[in-house]
């Protein structure tokens, strides 16, 4: 799975084709269904310093908590890597061991409530990282909730070595979508191997003259 370069959406709520959408859909569907029960999911937020030193930042956590599935392990800078670290040679080995990426961007203008948003040289590093092995990978704005990248469009911006990326949600953009959906099943933690005995057990409590599943 790769960024396309977008100009006009093809859905009012898309901006990849529908070929794309499809197959991303089935790439996430296969991700949950090949995870090992037991399995921690880890998602890593890539948001700016000015953004994690805000004194929101906490329910922003909360906000993007709530949009994941329950159960899933979130990250981000603060609670990972020291001050001084060197990002560029200890992300590719941590990127390994994420299951999906939440990207904060910033507006052109604060308090805007626009439809695009800008990652700096690092996130935009994050994110291709995490594209290119097929994980999903999300943009969060508090207005729109969660957006899978592949629906937006991307524009690459700035000189070579320091480029941005803008991302632009799409106008029609529903938290319905099928890609989202399909994204949020991938970032699901399995249920544990004695889950299914309980729910059964439960079930049988509730109706105890039905037969046993």
């Amino acid at each position: 799975m790769t960024l396309m370069n977008a100009t006009e959406a093809l859905p009012n709520d898309s901006y990849a084709p529908p070929a794309r959408r499809r197959g991303y859909v089935q790439a996430m569907r296969k991700i949950a269904e090949m995870r090992p029960a037991d399995t921690l999911v880890r998602v890593y937020i890539s948001a700016p310093p000015s953004v994690i030193e805000r004194p929101n930042w906490g329910r922003r956590l909360e906000a993007v908590r709530d949009a994941l599935p329950g159960g899933v392990e979130l990250l981000y800078f603060n609670t990972v890597f020291p001050a001084d670290i060197d990002m560029a040679k200890a992300w590719p080995e941590f990127a390994e061991t994420l299951d999906g990426l939440v990207v904060i961007g910033k507006r052109k203008k604060a308090g805007s409530l626009g439809r695009t948003l800008q990652l700096g040289p690092v996130a935009r590093t994050e994110l291709l990282t995490l594209v290119a092995q097929g994980k999903p990978v999300l943009l969060h704005t508090l207005e729109y909730g969660l957006v899978p990248v592949l629906d937006c469009a991307p524009n690459r911006t700035g000189p070579k070595g320091r480029e941005r990326l803008k991302l632009k949600i799409p106008d029609g953009w529903s938290s319905e979508a099928p890609t989202l959906r399909a994204a949020l099943t991938a970032l699901a933690p399995p249920r544990r191997e004695g889950d299914a005995v309980q729910a059964d057990q439960s079930a049988h409590l509730v109706h105890p003259s039905g037969p046993p599943h």
